[in-house]
């Protein structure tokens, strides 16, 4: 956006008669915004993907944290313990 209105103030870009700059510049932005999403979509999708394997297996039920998405050291443990103390035999 900067370089074209740069070059609109330069005298190589005409500037709009009634808008000045402006629908250059807005051009210029939103090029330059999908230009960028563009070029970033297979990282984001590789960052989902790998978030993805993560997640695989994780479900909702009494067993599942549901505040926690991960499976991290501290809910690894505690699961272990309750399905611990779940498998036990009844005494009846």
């Amino acid at each position: 956006m900067l370089v074209t209105q740069g070059l609109v103030h330069q005298g190589y870009l005409a500037a709009n008669p009634r808008f000045g700059s402006l629908p250059k510049v807005a051009l210029a932005g939103l090029l330059g915004f999908g230009l960028g999403k563009a070029s970033y979509i297979r990282v984001c999708q590789s960052k989902f993907h790998s978030f993805e394997d993560q997640l695989r297996g994780a479900g909702f039920g009494p067993e599942h944290n549901r505040h926690c998405l991960l499976t991290c050291e501290d809910c690894k443990t505690r699961r272990g313990l309750s399905e611990k103390a779940g498998s036990q035999p009844s005494a009846s």
